[in-house]
């Protein structure tokens, strides 16, 4: 846990927190241990034999990610509560970070820091009921990014490119839900990239096809769309503290509105969702089967998205989109 209470203050970071005082749980009021975090992100920790769902166990990197997020939005004169219960969220349920502007506690935000699966069941779940409180989520995909093996980009775009990334259940949920994006955040890093899924296909080969009189049989080919993994685009990385905050509402992929929050890089404008995709997947008729074209968005044209090895230190620095030559 990264808050507690102590005989003084109901609220108590742990990184404000001393030694030698006593503490106690937010949630059941329990004694916690202080740990001043020497090797990980300082926390509290509820004694081995508690019960009390609030103080669940947490990774070094959700806690640093926790951290980072508030360091930054306070930096931008943002209120901010960490591991903020709300009444009627689903049992015990807290908020990783709980965010909003100076005196408009009705602009709530809910970034949630996401590690592990969870299941598209509960994430709706939880997403219609911070919803039903007034509070649009922001569902942030914590990850490894080091764990990613063959990696590309896309120069024209300099977006990365990850093909064949195995998408949990709750991560197509809110990308398709929730404006056609996902956010991630490099767990290695602290940065946070933009991710767009692109469904994936497997070229798959037919039988011999009957050939015209003088011409020898050719063998018939079709594209089939892969269920198991999503083709990734990651537009980054972009630095905590050169991001907004926008929120509104946009219909899923079952047609219902949602509202829900996102991030907004430095230099862009606000745009509202729906958020149109800058690639796309486009097919086109052959004699033996059908062809298979990625294409990006690039200063408003549609253009064959090429792919190329990505550079060693992609994960620290973007790189500028390639310049698209046209002709005379």
């Amino acid at each position: 846990m990264l808050t507690a209470q102590s005989e003084a203050e109901t609220y108590v970071e742990a990184a404000t927190a001393r030694r030698g005082e006593a503490y106690r749980c937010r949630q059941c009021g329990a004694p916690v241990t202080f740990k001043p975090g020497r090797v990980r992100t300082a926390h509290f920790a509820h004694r081995p034999d508690a019960a009390c769902a609030f103080g669940g166990p947490m990774s070094a990197a959700h806690l640093a990610a926790q951290n980072q997020i508030a360091a930054a939005l306070r930096a931008r004169g943002l209120e901010v509560e960490l591991e903020a219960p709300l009444t009627g969220a689903l049992g015990d349920r807290r908020i990783d970070v709980l965010t909003w502007p100076p005196g408009r506690p009705a602009a709530r935000i809910a970034i949630e820091v996401q590690a592990s699966e969870i299941g598209a069941a509960m994430i709706e779940a939880r997403t219609a009921s911070y919803q039903a409180m007034g509070v649009a989520p922001l569902w942030l995909r914590l990850l490894e990014f080091s764990a990613f093996r063959t990696v590309q980009t896309l120069p024209f775009r300099g977006s990365v490119w990850i093909e064949g990334y195995r998408a949990k259940a709750w991560e197509r949920w809110a990308h398709d839900h929730l404006g056609g994006r996902l956010w991630f955040m490099d767990a290695g890093t602290g940065d946070v990239w933009r991710g767009l899924f692109v469904p994936a296909h497997r070229y798959r080969e037919r039988g011999l096809l009957r050939a015209a009189a003088g011409e020898a049989p050719a063998r018939g080919a079709d594209w089939t769309v892969v269920s198991q993994w999503v083709d990734l685009d990651l537009d980054g990385p972009y630095s905590l503290n050169d991001l907004r905050i926008g929120q509104g509402a946009a219909g899923g992929a079952d047609g219902r509105p949602r509202r829900f929050a996102w991030f907004v890089p430095a230099g862009e404008e606000d745009v509202k969702p729906p958020f149109p995709p800058p690639v796309r997947v486009e097919f086109r008729n052959e004699r033996v089967g059908q062809s298979r074209d990625l294409l990006a968005l690039v200063d408003g044209r549609w253009i064959p998205a090429i792919s190329e090895g990505a550079r060693s230190d992609w994960r620290m620095e973007r790189r500028p989109p390639r310049p698209v030559l046209r002709p005379l």
